[in-house]
């Protein structure tokens, strides 16, 4: 009873501070809706512990993180004697649904509720909703329907159809999880998974490494996909490169806040003219996400903030924005398409130590506004510091472009100046892409 209420007031002290952020932010783009969270469900203790349907997913994580460490801190307690005896046993992993949110199971399908464990052999099978796990070796789960997912073992679900997301931390490495044209491995990452009714299978990697085996066919050696990089392995094997991640494609892996789904997208999709064979590597979509300390890159761990304390530029907050790979600074011939679902202000971010490419100058104006990158290099720095006008490593101007109907941008490389050096040594960023919605009269 002490766990249900406890968590019934985290509950409530995470919701005051995330609608506090709501606001501050709204206070700074009167475009986005500031309405508070509504809770259908009241809090009952005999039936408790409920989940909301509409809790953020970084809020469900932190009050089962803070469940599991409530329980952990008593179990410690009481076995505490024991402990001067003898070494504890290894504990046998177990798993529990965190939450479920809109969750419609098939006719046939074993139901489950928050807060119940998972057993091997279990299946999890569902038309719509997600479902939100945690494997207490340390892997966090989600699940997206129409879903069929069945656990072999705690260490590798077999997985028919649906979206999966996991973060896995390093004491679960090698977990898998294994669909009828592929399996994945973890090394040590998060990554994002979706298999449709088709069977195809498409794989990204947000962070970390994961190893790729295509079933059935010798002949594919095995892939490992990094950081930023994006396969799909269609229903007889083949492989191909998926050149734009996005919302509804894949979900985010957990802890990771999504951007807000407040309003319908700017940016449908991004695609370039790179093929396969030279690389895996994908441009991220992250709808209404441009914020202080947004990833810049999917390859680096760098940060957009704000060059003073004033934070970001509001006419950028809140904007779809494009992870780009920092890699493709150097690319003379690349081309990247930005779909554009609805007319928008489009945004380029450029790097103040190169000369405006031609394209560039033609087609966008200078808004003489500047916004800062927080670089992170593991020789250098080790970490990015928080909030706007701290440890900024590099200056980058902002161009606009206004577009008056739904329609596809083409965007120019960075430069034509040919490098013999790798780009990672190459004293330049990759361009960022924000677009925010255009209205008639907006100026």
């Amino acid at each position: 009873q002490a766990v249900i209420y406890y968590l019934k007031f985290v509950d409530d002290s995470l919701t005051v501070r995330e609608f506090a952020e709501v606001r501050a932010n709204a206070s700074l783009n009167p475009a986005l809706d500031i309405s508070p969270p509504s809770h259908q469900d009241e809090w009952d203790p005999d039936t408790a512990p409920k989940a909301s349907a509409n809790w953020s997913t970084p809020r469900r994580f932190r009050l089962a993180a803070a469940c599991i460490a409530l329980v952990a801190t008593a179990g410690l307690l009481a076995s505490w004697p024991m402990m001067a005896d003898r070494r504890p046993a290894k504990p046998i992993p177990t798993a529990r649904i965190v939450n479920l949110s809109g969750v419609e199971w098939t006719a046939e399908a074993k139901r489950f509720s928050p807060w119940s464990h998972i057993a091997v052999g279990d299946v999890l099978k569902f038309r719509r909703g997600i479902i939100n796990l945690f494997i207490d070796s340390g892997v966090e789960l989600l699940v997206e329907g129409p879903a069929e997912v069945r656990f072999a073992s705690l260490e590798r679900l077999l997985v028919t159809e649906g979206k999966l997301a996991a973060r896995v931390g390093p004491d679960a490495i090698g977990f898998s999880i294994e669909t009828p044209h592929a399996n994945v491995i973890d090394r040590g990452t998060s990554f994002g998974i979706s298999v449709d009714n088709l069977q195809q299978t498409d794989v990204v990697v947000y962070e970390g490494i994961v190893d790729l085996d295509v079933v059935g066919h010798g002949s594919q050696p095995r892939r490992r996909l990094a950081t930023g990089e994006a396969l799909r392995v269609n229903n007889q094997g083949g492989l191909s490169r998926i050149a734009s991640v996005q919302g509804e494609g894949f979900l985010s892996p957990p802890q990771v806040r999504p951007g807000s789904a407040m309003r319908a997208p700017v940016i449908a999709s991004v695609t370039d003219n790179i093929r396969l064979h030279d690389t895996a590597k994908y441009n991220r979509v992250i709808p209404a996400g441009f914020a202080e300390d947004c990833r810049a890159y999917v390859d680096r761990q760098h940060e957009w903030n704000g060059v003073d304390d004033r934070g970001l530029p509001s006419f950028l907050l809140g904007g779809d924005y494009v992870m780009t790979f920092n890699e493709d600074k150097t690319a003379t011939e690349l081309e990247l398409t930005i779909q554009l679902a609805q007319p928008a202000n489009l945004y380029l971010l450029i790097d103040n130590r190169v000369p405006p490419p031609e394209w560039l100058t033609r087609d966008f104006v200078d808004t003489n506004v500047d916004v800062g990158l927080d670089e992170l290099h593991s020789h250098v720095n080790l970490e990015t510091a928080l909030g706007a006008g701290k440890s900024l490593d590099q200056f980058y101007s902002v161009w606009k472009r206004e577009v008056h109907v739904a329609t596809n941008i083409v965007l120019g490389p960075l430069g034509q100046e040919k490098f013999s050096v790798p780009a990672r040594v190459v004293k330049r960023g990759m361009y960022g892409i924000v677009a925010t919605p255009w209205m008639q009269g907006s100026i």
